[in-house]
C-alpha cells in the first residue's frame, strides 16, 4: 500500500487553504453563535446536528415531537456572551436527499440568561430533539419510504451481506431490529456509509442479540468503502470477541483476502463522486435612535433651596448596512472528501465618524483520506475541545489509529486572544470511544506562548455519555503553571417517557481564560514585556491570577408536557462572580455574591391550528447582593398564511440595586418575515425600549428605537 504523508494529505487543499489563510488575516472575528449544520443518517433516521460556536446548556424546546417551526431554548455557559445576539444569524440546511430543506434562525436577542433558535422546516415534520454534548443539538427524524428509495442506487454485484446470526430477539432488543434491518438493506444496495452509521449505533448499545452480527457487518461495510485498515480492525475485533462464532470462518476469509489485496494492489470499492455547493447571501440595514432626558435635583444646604435641571439629548446611534456571506463547497472523489467553508460579514457605516469593518468568522479547508483514516483542517475555525477555547487561525490534524481511537494535533493563533502580545499555541489529544457502552473520553494537553513566556498550559480531559434519552458531559482543564483549574464543568439531560425532561449544570471556570496576559487587566495601558521584566514571571502570574474572576453556575431545569398543546418549564439558577483587588489606577471590584434566578416558562403550540403558532410566556425573579430584578415577557409567532410569519413580542423589566436606584424598562417589538420564493425572503423588525432610572438626585428617562430590514437568498 502506498504511504500517505502529511504533505500529501493537504495537497488537494493547498490552493484553497492558502487563499483562506490570507483571508483570515484580513479582518477580525465576530461573535457568531451557530457554527455548522450537518445532516447524516443511521439507516432508519435522518440525524441533524446543529453545532454552536459557544458552549451551551439546553433547556427545552417546543413543539415537543412534531411541527413546522421548532423553538429551542438554551443558555450560554462559555463564550463572549455580551455580543451574542447583536446580529441576526441564519443557516440553511446542506443539500441532501433525505429531508426537505430547513432553516435555523438565531434572531436578534437582548442580553439575558436564556437564548433561542428557531428551526423552520418546509413541511410539518416529526422529530426527537435532545442535546448530544455541550455544543451540539441533535434532531432525529424518521426517514420516509420515499427518502429511502431516493438514496438507493442500482444494486452492485458481490455485496450481499452474510446470513443473519442473531440470537432470538428479546423485548429489550426490539428497538434494535429496525437498525439492523436498515444496515443489511444499505449494504445490499451499496449504501455503505449509511450502514456504518446504523451499525455503530447498534455496537454502542449494551451487548444484545445483534452485537455479533453487527460486528461482522461493520467490517464488511468498511471494506466496501475502501477503509481497509478500519475493516481489518473490525474483523480482528470480531475474532477476538467471537472466536467460535458462526461468522468466524467468513471473517477469516475476508481478512485473508484483504491481505492479498494489499499485496497485489487491488483497488477498493469507492463511493460515488459528489460535487455540491450551498449557502446564503443576505443584506440587512440596521437603524437606531435614542432620546435621553436627565433630571438633576440639587438641594442647597444653607437655604434649603431646590434646583431642578433638565437636559435632553437626541442622537442617531446606529445606521449601517451589513452584508453576510455563508458558503460551503464539497468535493468527494475516490478516497478523498474535501470541504471549503467561508463565512464573512462586512458592515458599512453611514454615521459621521463611523467605521466600516469586516468580520471573518470562518475560512477553512478540510480533507479526509479514507484509506489512511487521516483528517486535516487549515484556516480560521472554532475549537471548543482539546483545550482549545474559541476561534483560532491554524491547523487541526486527526488520525484514527483504530476504529475506537483517534490521535489529534492542533496548532495556531487565537483570534480573540485577550490582553497581551500575539499568542501561539500547540497541543495534542487522544479520543477513545466505547470505553463503556455509550461512553467516550478524551485526554488533552495544550500550551500557549505570549511574548516569549508561557501564557497558559491546559491539562485535562472530557467524558461523554449518550443514549436515546440521556446525555452527560464533563470536562476538566487544569493549569499547572498557575496551580489552578481553568474549567471544571458537568452537565446532563434526561428525557423521561412521561413528557418530563430534567437538565442539570454545574460550572466552575475562570473568566476570561486564565493566562499570563491577564496581568494587563490590572494595568490596562501597561506594556506586557516591561511588567514581566520588572516584577518577574512568578509575580506576574500571581497578578494575572488575582485579576481573573471565578464564575460559578449551578442550574436545575425541569420541563413537563402538561397537555398536547402546553408545556411548563421551571429553571433555578445559582451564579456568582468573584471580585478583583484594587490597583493604583482603579478601586477594587466587589464580587457579585450568590445570585438566585428563578424562571417560569409556559409554551403553547398549535393554539390556532392553521396558523402553526407558538406562544411563549415567561417570568423570572433575580435576587442578589447587589441587584434584585423582575422580568416578564410574551412572544407569539404565527403564520396567518403560508409565505408570511408574524412575531409580536413584549418585555418588562424592573430592578433595584443595593444603593436604592431603580430601573424600569418596557420593550415592545414586532418581527415580520415574508418568503417570496422558497429560497428568497424579506425580513424586518421594529423594537422600542423605554426606560427610567431613578436615583437619589438624578432621574434618567430614555427612549430608544431600533429596526432592521433586509433580504436573504439561499443558494
Amino acid at each position: 500500500m502506498r504511504r500517505i504523508t502529511l504533505p500529501l494529505l493537504f495537497r488537494p487543499l493547498l490552493p484553497a487553504a492558502l487563499a483562506l489563510v490570507a483571508a483570515a488575516s484580513a479582518g477580525p472575528s465576530a461573535a457568531q453563535i451557530i457554527d455548522s449544520i450537518e445532516v447524516t443518517h443511521d439507516g432508519a433516521n435522518a440525524l441533524v446536528r446543529i453545532r454552536f460556536a459557544a458552549l451551551i446548556q439546553y433547556l427545552r424546546h417546543a413543539p415537543p415531537t412534531q411541527g413546522q417551526t421548532v423553538q429551542v431554548f438554551f443558555q450560554i455557559t462559555a463564550g463572549n456572551e455580551d455580543v451574542f445576539g447583536t446580529r441576526e444569524e441564519q443557516r440553511r440546511s446542506p443539500p441532501n436527499d433525505i429531508l426537505p430543506r430547513f432553516d435555523v434562525d438565531y434572531p436578534v436577542q437582548g442580553l439575558g440568561t436564556q437564548r433561542r433558535i428557531d428551526i423552520r422546516f418546509a413541511e410539518v415534520t416529526r422529530y426527537r430533539l435532545r442535546p448530544e454534548d455541550n455544543r451540539t443539538l441533535l434532531l432525529v427524524i424518521p426517514l420516509s419510504d420515499e427518502a429511502l428509495g431516493r438514496l438507493a442506487p442500482p444494486k452492485p454485484a458481490g455485496v450481499e451481506p452474510p446470513p443473519t446470526t442473531a440470537a432470538p430477539v428479546t423485548e429489550a432488543d426490539k428497538e434494535i431490529v429496525p437498525l439492523v434491518n436498515a444496515a443489511r438493506e444499505a449494504i445490499a444496495t451499496g449504501r455503505f456509509e449509511e450502514a456504518v452509521l446504523a451499525l455503530n449505533r447498534v455496537l454502542n448499545m449494551p451487548p444484545n442479540a445483534f452485537s455479533q452480527e453487527a460486528q461482522e457487518l461493520i467490517g464488511l461495510a468498511r471494506e466496501r468503502l475502501g477503509e481497509t485498515a478500519k475493516a481489518k480492525a473490525e474483523y480482528e475485533l470480531y475474532l477476538k470477541l467471537y472466536p467460535d462464532g458462526p461468522g468466524a470462518g467468513r471473517v477469516k476469509a475476508r481478512l485473508a483476502e484483504l491481505s492479498v489485496a494489499a499485496v497485489v494492489g487491488r483497488a477498493p470499492v469507492e463511493a460515488p463522486p459528489l460535487y455540491a455547493a450551498w449557502g446564503s447571501l443576505s443584506q440587512y440595514f440596521y437603524g437606531g435612535q435614542s432620546q435621553v432626558e436627565t433630571t438633576t435635583i440639587t438641594v442647597t444646604p444653607a437655604t434649603n433651596a431646590t434646583t431642578i435641571d433638565v437636559a435632553r439629548l437626541t442622537s442617531t446611534d446606529q445606521r449601517q448596512l451589513t452584508t453576510n456571506l455563508d458558503a460551503t463547497g464539497r468535493w468527494r472523489q475516490g478516497p478523498w472528501d474535501t470541504r471549503v467553508v467561508v463565512r464573512d460579514s462586512y458592515t458599512y457605516s453611514f454615521l459621521n465618524g463611523g467605521s466600516d469593518r469586516n468580520r471573518l468568522t470562518a475560512a477553512y479547508a478540510e480533507g479526509r483520506h479514507a484509506p489512511t483514516n487521516l483528517f486535516g483542517r487549515v484556516g480560521r475555525q472554532t475549537g471548543t475541545s482539546s483545550g482549545v477555547l474559541g476561534r483560532f487561525d491554524g491547523a487541526w490534524l486527526s488520525w484514527a489509529a483504530r476504529p475506537d481511537w483517534r490521535l489529534n494535533g492542533v496548532a495556531g493563533a487565537p483570534v480573540d486572544a485577550g490582553p497581551g502580545p500575539d499568542k501561539l499555541f500547540a497541543g495534542g489529544s487522544i479520543d477513545v470511544d466505547n470505553v463503556l457502552p455509550g461512553t467516550s473520553m478524551q485526554l488533552f494537553g495544550i500550551a500557549q506562548r505570549a511574548g516569549g513566556e508561557t501564557d497558559r498550559v491546559g491539562l485535562g480531559g472530557e467524558v461523554r455519555y449518550f443514549d436515546p434519552n440521556r446525555m452527560l458531559y464533563a470536562v476538566v482543564d487544569y493549569d499547572p503553571m498557575f496551580n489552578a483549574f481553568n474549567v471544571a464543568m458537568a452537565q446532563g439531560s434526561w428525557q423521561f417517557g412521561n413528557g418530563t425532561a430534567l437538565n442539570l449544570l454545574a460550572d466552575y471556570r475562570r473568566t476570561p481564560t486564565l493566562q499570563l496576559g491577564n496581568l494587563l487587566l490590572a494595568v490596562p495601558n501597561g506594556n506586557f514585556d516591561t511588567i514581566v521584566d520588572t516584577i518577574g514571571v512568578g509575580a506576574a502570574r500571581d497578578m494575572a491570577k488575582a485579576f481573573t474572576p471565578i464564575s460559578k453556575v449551578f442550574l436545575v431545569g425541569v420541563t413537563h408536557q402538561v397537555t398536547p398543546q402546553w408545556q411548563l418549564g421551571l429553571d433555578v439558577r445559582l451564579s456568582s462572580l468573584s471580585g478583583t483587588p484594587a490597583t493604583e489606577l482603579a478601586p477594587a471590584q466587589p464580587g457579585s455574591g450568590n445570585v438566585y434566578t428563578y424562571t417560569m416558562q409556559a409554551i403553547g403550540t398549535s393554539l390556532v391550528q392553521r396558523w402553526r403558532d407558538i406562544l411563549v410566556v415567561n417570568g423570572s425573579v433575580m435576587n442578589g447582593k447587589l441587584v434584585d430584578g423582575w422580568q416578564a415577557g410574551v412572544d407569539y409567532r404565527f403564520s396567518p398564511w403560508e409565505p408570511l410569519t408574524v412575531q409580536p413580542m413584549y418585555r418588562y423589566y424592573r430592578q433595584e440595586d443595593s444603593l436604592g436606584a431603580r430601573l424600569l424598562r418596557h420593550m415592545p417589538g414586532l418581527r415580520v418575515i415574508y418568503y417570496l420564493r422558497e429560497r428568497f425572503s424579506l425580513e424586518g423588525e421594529y423594537a422600542m425600549e423605554r426606560s427610567k432610572t431613578s436615583g437619589a438626585a438624578v432621574v434618567d428617562q430614555s427612549t430608544r428605537q431600533f429596526w432592521y430590514v433586509g433580504w436573504r437568498w439561499d443558494f
